[in-house]
Parts: structure tokens; C-alpha cells; sequence
């Protein structure tokens, strides 16, 4: 199979000749290369060498599963969803990248997404987190849809298949990103009619964002990031109202467009599980970052959902070589081999990440990946 077939038959839930390889290598794919973070983050043609290098070493990478369009620093510097700290810039060059919590936007600012739109909003969002006018805010989203073609460009031409068409945030988690998780929080209890509102504005807004994004590149694909608001931190009628209505009709209204929702979910998903099998079989991808129960997942969406995890960064940090093989076996045998399994890391593999774990993550793929 080439990469793309591989790739859709496990969206698909089928079986294909192996199971895909598709970790979020990022930052460290830069260390790997013996790049400063700073010079991979700042420098789009040294990520991509970094990139090229470490697919020659490993040519059974064949899923390009990277977000590198979004959190190039100059791009995040000015139309980022949060206040970065950037290595170089902020931090020593060979720090990771942070951002930073904090009370960005209030109440009154509802008032502005509901009068104004959230595209009008979002502008004077960016003017004021990040200090930047509107010739720069133009001009940092036509570099980001720049970098997401050329990685797509190139990463086909080393013989790989890029996993997304484009990338939004759900409606919930965005916000709360932006007023804090705690302000937030204090929002569903206090002004709960308001806050309903407010997201089926914003939710209609990010979903044509997605939509045009994803004709754009021509990969009918979409990353979906969805963190913090689940039954790990908020209760079962919180997250039926405020995250789980919006993420319904973000996904029928992108299949309706014939576009796969690749949902990031970062936190503990586990209780969240069984809503999943609301949507379509085969029609909804999920990544796990290690703290849901990938074997759970499993158990529950088997069958119905494609599932993409999830060696967690503890393992690529601190554990052994051989832990790690040992732990990319079971989930090749287990949930490889029923098909509608992608193995990758669970999140961003770390900048720090022991080289001997990469090595040994990549192995247990040619090793044991084939059905």
C-alpha cells in the first residue's frame, strides 16, 4: 500500500498491509539535527532538513503528523491562540516553547464575538495579546497556509502522506484558553445562557474556518484541538452543554462537507469515551496523549473509531529502550491488529526525548507493524 491507502484504510477501520506510523515529531526531530529550538522554531528550511533527516533514517515513517504550520515562531508570535514564550526569544534557545494562562479576554468581550462576529473579535484579539497590526496579522496567516502546503509538498515527495488539511481549536476549549480555565469555569455557573451563545458563534465560525482551510491544501482532513474540558475537571451536564453540543455539530457539519475531524484529546478522556459512538463508524478520528486509557478506548470504540496514541512522553523521557518497544508490541498486537489503529506518540514527543527511545519506537514498527 502507498502511505495515503495505508492511512485511509485505518480511518476506515480496516486492516491495512501495516499499521501507520505517525508521531508528532516536532522540536525534537530539530535537537535530533543538532539544531537549537530556537533555529528549528524560527527557521522553516532547517525544520524541514531536520525532518528529511530523521524520515532517512527511518523511511517506515510514513504519516506526517505535524503542526509545525501553527507553532512556527513567528506565526505564533502574532496569531496564536495563547501568549507564547518562545526558545530565543523569551527563554534560552534550547528550551520548549510555553504559554502563557491568563485572564486574555472578559466577560465584555462576549459582548464584542456576539455584536462584532468572532472573526472581527479574533483580530482584536491578536492586537492585543500580541501586540501586532493588521498587516502583520494578514500577513503571518498567509505564511502559515505557505508552510502548511510546502509540508505537505514535501513531505509527499519523500514518500510520505500528511495527516492534516488544516487545524482549529473547539469552540469550549478556545475560549477557555483565552479567559482561563478558571474564569471559564466560573462563566458555566454564572452566565450559562450567555456563554451558550457566545459558542454557536464562535463554533459556526471556526467550523467555515476548517472547511476552507481543508479545500485549500486539498487534504480532507482536519486537526481539532480539544484540552482540559472534560469529566477529568467538569461534570457530565457541564460537558453535555458547553463542549459536547459544539463538538456534534463541528463534526456533522465537516462530514456533511466530506472532511475527517481528527480530534487532538489532550487530558482524561476516558469517561468522555462512550459519546463517540454517537457519530458514524469510520467517519471520526481520535489522538490519545497517554493519559486516557488507550486500552479502554479500545474496548469501547473497537470497531467504530479510528484511534491514534499514544507512547506517552514519560516513556520517550525516562523510560527504557526496551520499555518502549515492549509497550509499542502490545499496542500493535492488541489493537493493531483488528485494524483502525495509527500508532504514534501520545502528543508531541519531547524535545528531550532519549534518542535510543526514538530508535526503539521506530523499530517496534518495522518489527512488528505488519498484519
Amino acid at each position: 500500500m502507498t502511505p495515503e491507502q495505508r492511512l485511509q484504510t485505518a480511518i476506515l477501520l480496516g486492516k491495512p498491509d501495516r499499521v501507520p506510523c505517525a508521531p508528532l515529531i516536532e522540536s525534537y526531530a530539530g535537537r535530533r539535527a543538532g539544531l537549537s529550538n530556537y533555529e528549528f522554531m524560527y527557521n522553516y528550511e532547517q525544520a524541514e532538513l531536520a525532518f528529511v533527516q530523521l524520515q532517512q533514517e527511518f523511511p517506515w515513517w510514513d504519516v506526517m503528523r505535524s503542526v509545525y504550520f501553527v507553532f512556527h515562531g513567528p506565526i505564533q508570535k502574532t496569531i496564536g491562540f495563547m501568549k507564547p514564550m518562545m526558545p530565543g526569544v523569551d527563554l534560552p534557545p534550547d528550551s520548549e516553547y510555553q504559554m502563557l494562562e491568563y485572564e486574555a479576554i472578559t466577560r465584555d468581550d462576549y459582548g464584542l464575538i456576539l455584536e462584532a462576529g468572532f472573526h472581527s473579535f479574533l483580530n482584536e484579539f491578536y492586537k492585543r495579546v500580541h501586540k501586532v497590526n493588521d498587516e502583520e496579522i494578514a500577513k503571518a496567516r498567509r505564511l502559515q497556509l505557505d508552510i502548511l502546503n510546502s509540508q505537505i509538498n514535501r513531505a509527499r515527495q519523500r514518500g510520505q502522506t500528511f495527516l492534516y488539511g488544516g487545524f482549529t481549536v473547539l469552540a469550549a476549549p478556545l475560549l477557555c484558553m483565552m479567559r482561563s480555565l478558571e474564569q471559564f469555569i466560573r462563566d458555566m455557573y454564572q452566565v450559562p445562557s450567555l456563554l451558550d451563545r457566545v459558542l454557536e458563534v464562535v463554533t459556526e465560525a471556526l467550523i467555515a474556518d476548517g472547511i476552507a482551510s481543508a479545500r485549500k491544501t486539498g487534504i480532507p482532513r482536519l486537526f481539532i484541538g480539544t484540552a482540559r474540558l472534560t469529566c477529568q475537571l467538569i461534570s457530565v451536564p457541564l460537558f453535555e452543554r458547553f463542549v459536547w453540543s459544539s463538538m456534534k455539530q463541528t463534526v456533522f457539519k465537516l462530514l456533511d462537507a466530506g472532511i475527517t475531524p481528527i480530534f487532538h484529546l489532550d487530558s482524561d478522556w476516558t469517561k468522555n469515551l462512550e459519546y463517540f459512538r454517537e457519530f458514524p463508524p469510520g467517519k471520526v478520528v481520535i489522538e490519545l496523549d497517554s493519559t486516557t486509557d488507550i486500552f479502554q478506548a479500545h474496548r469501547i470504540l473497537g470497531g467504530h473509531t479510528c484511534i491514534i496514541g499514544d507512547v506517552g512522553a514519560p516513556l520517550f523521557t525516562l523510560g527504557k529502550p526496551e520499555q518502549v518497544q515492549e509497550y509499542c508490541r502490545k499496542l500493535l498486537h492488541e489493537l493493531g491488529k483488528e485494524g483502525g489503529f495509527i500508532l504514534g506518540s501520545g502528543c508531541h514527543v519531547p524535545l528531550e526525548a532519549k534518542h535510543e527511545n526514538i530508535d526503539a519506537f521506530f523499530r517496534s514498527v518495522e518489527e512488528w507493524g505488519w498484519l
